[in-house]
């Protein structure tokens, strides 16, 4: 081996191994990873000279190495990469979104992303690992609470995406979604020194412009925002919620840690391919970023205020628009106890169960009249004036109804109320997206025994089996819309201040008084109220029918009427059938290879090209590869599909 060819080698032999490996990467078809892709070039890479000295007399500065060497080193890492998959778990490398191509990004990108989180990644993993969360020993039980409090001490977006997690019950375990629902958020406060300054920048002037005193002491402290009090100039007495400083690079770097650990998980683990923890991540950090613009939460506070203006002494906070930005909120100080403080009530004079039918009257009005409701009223969230009048303040989680759904969830409320698991699911049908293969009566089946189990004909839906239904639909892969989680939480939520208010009072019969007959189906011995009852709840389709029978009739004079009738209609048919076609065409074209490859190596004539290599030999050991590769591209893509 000469000076020269040892020094090409050296140089070209890593920029050769990157594109062998690049060139196997994309003739197997399927996504990986750059470090197992990698690995297979290195363990390809070195097999491959191995073996093309020993063919060539380890003639280093032929062109018959160099050949031979990209030829087989091509095919050989083609073969790692197939034998790494091998011992990969049964169905850890499904990825039907990304089954048939590979994924090609900039590596300066990726390693900027990947690096720019990644303290932050590493000490997040530092806590999951000292709560217990990556032992082998944890069991189910204790699973949640490690995970509570990993996120707890994480801090950040981290507990806020936790929170928001919360209310998936489609998605989540009920204990999950239980223990969840315990995070709290509440950090050391900055010093003044820090706040100051990034208040006035916000408000654009120093601030005693806007404020007669302010108490650089927070009454509150949590990982997105501090809360003080001060006086405007004109004596008014506000609350200041400013959002903390550094936020933007912590908040960038988490969202950048948590798609992280949802990818992995979602490559990973069998979990990962049903739950998509990706895609709900990506949701709950777009949760997370609402909160983050104070100017949602004051519209927020405007919109239900104009919406409660109606109802008897129920309000929100006053917003003071002129100097509240996006990371400050200034709004009017409520000075009130609670409406759970039973000592104030009384020495007020309140009546608890007048209070608990205004504050129900109140969230039911939001939910189903105005479309937008406080998402969390927890006791503290819920204040009462002297003279009666219910605040509802801390406006950053609201939950929002179309008006389609609002029908829909009132539709629902009604069919578990009369006990109607056909209804319950076609108003469940009008909610979510359901799989068009989806076996409806298996859904139905479920859903008799949910009601059977947890409420008796005509008592309605409590707001624990609200969440329990969720989870229950969730088990037949029906992923819900955001707003049901929340809402379901929301109503737990109510359910428990209102029974700390007064303990006898039914969430379930304040909501059916005031959705009326829409909550409270006619009794079938009564034949005229309940055919009024069908009428009315008919009236919709009934409305459109006589145009779509205008439109039917049209058309069949027109002898334009026909019908279509769509086989594989479903996406997942057509792509499973799509991948078995390719399949059996790549095995057919592969056999024809390897068969005709052998029958021109076994004939003896031919025209030679030079020396002892004919023609024959060139095209067979051609065809040879060629039958290698597409067999080792059907095989990468069996072991990718994740059905065995």
């Amino acid at each position: 081996m000469t000076q020269l060819a040892a020094a090409l080698w050296i140089l070209l032999g890593i920029p050769a191994m990157w594109a062998v490996t690049f060139l196997a990467g994309r003739l197997l078809g399927a996504r990986r990873s750059w470090v197992a892709l990698g690995l297979s070039g290195f363990i390809g890479w070195g097999l491959a000279i191995i073996t093309a000295g020993e063919l060539t007399g380890w003639q280093w500065a032929t062109a018959d190495m160099v050949l031979v060497a990209l030829a087989l080193g091509t095919l050989f890492t083609m073969g790692a990469a197939l034998a790494l998959d091998l011992i990969s778990p049964i169905g850890s490398l499904a990825d039907h979104d990304a089954a048939g191509r590979i994924s090609i990004r900039n590596p300066i990108t990726v390693l900027r992303q990947r690096i720019a989180p990644f303290r932050r990644y590493r000490e997040v993993i530092s806590i999951a690992r000292k709560e217990g969360v990556l032992s082998r020993e944890v069991t189910a039980e204790r699973l949640p609470e490690g995970i509570r409090r990993t996120l707890e001490s994480s801090g950040g977006m981290f507990v806020k995406v936790g929170q928001i997690a919360s209310t998936r019950t489609d998605v989540l375990p009920p204990a999950w979604c239980d223990e969840l629902a315990l995070l709290r958020s509440s950090v050391e406060p900055q010093p003044a020194e820090l706040i100051r300054p990034h208040l006035e920048e916000e408000l654009g002037g120093p601030n005693d412009q806007f404020f007669e005193s302010f108490d650089w002491n927070p009454i509150a402290s949590a990982s997105i925002a501090q809360i003080y009090r001060a006086r405007l100039l004109d004596g008014t007495e506000v609350v200041v919620k400013v959002q903390r400083t550094g936020l933007a690079l912590t908040i960038e770097n988490d969202r950048a840690a948590i798609l992280q650990i949802a990818e992995l998980i979602q490559r990973r683990t069998m979990i990962g391919l049903s739950v998509q923890p990706a895609e709900l991540a990506a949701e709950f950090i777009e949760g997370v970023e609402e909160e983050l613009d104070f100017t949602i939460e004051a519209n927020n506070a405007v919109e239900l205020g104009a919406g409660l203006a109606g109802i008897d002494r129920v309000r929100v906070p006053a917003i003071y628009n002129h100097i509240s930005t996006a990371q400050v909120l200034v709004e009017e100080y409520i000075a009130a106890p609670s409406i759970t403080d039973n000592e104030a009530v009384e020495a007020f004079g309140l009546d608890r169960q007048e209070l608990a039918r205004r504050l129900i009257e109140a969230f039911l009005s939001q939910i189903f009249d105005i479309g937008v409701f406080h998402a969390d009223p927890h006791p503290g969230n819920i204040l009462v004036e002297s003279d009666g009048t219910i605040v509802l303040i801390d406006l950053g989680a609201v939950g929002r109804i179309g008006p389609g759904h609002r029908s829909a969830v009132l539709e629902l409320l009604a069919a578990a109320a009369d006990g109607d698991a056909v209804s319950l699911r076609q108003a469940l049908q009008r909610i979510a997206v359901f799989d068009q293969r989806l076996d409806t009566r298996s859904l139905d089946a479920a859903l008799e025994s949910f009601l059977a189990r947890y409420m008796r004909t005509g008592s309605g839906i409590t707001a624990s089996s609200f969440e329990g239904l969720a989870s229950l639909i969730g088990q037949f892969g029906i992923r819900l819309p955001r707003w049901f989680g929340t809402l379901s939480r929301t109503m737990v939520s109510l359910e428990g201040t209102l029974t700390l208010i007064d303990p006898d009072f039914s969430l379930v019969d304040a909501a059916r008084a005031h959705a009326g007959q829409h909550l409270s189906r006619p009794s079938s011995s009564d034949l005229r109220a309940a055919i009024e009852y069908e009428a009315i709840h008919q009236l919709p389709r009934l409305r459109r029918l006589p145009e779509r029978v205008d439109e039917l009739f049209g058309q069949l004079l027109a002898g334009q009427l026909s019908a279509s009738v769509s086989f594989l209609s479903d996406e997942r048919d057509s792509s499973l059938l799509t991948r078995m076609v390719d399949r059996v065409v790549l095995a057919i074209l592969a056999a024809a290879a390897g068969v005709g490859s052998t029958i021109l190596l076994g004939v003896d004539s031919g025209p030679d090209l030079g020396g002892s290599v004919s023609i024959n030999e060139i095209l067979g050991y051609f065809g040879l590869a060629t039958a290698t590769g597409l067999g080792f591209r059907i095989i990468a893509g069996v072991l990718r599909d994740g059905e065995t």
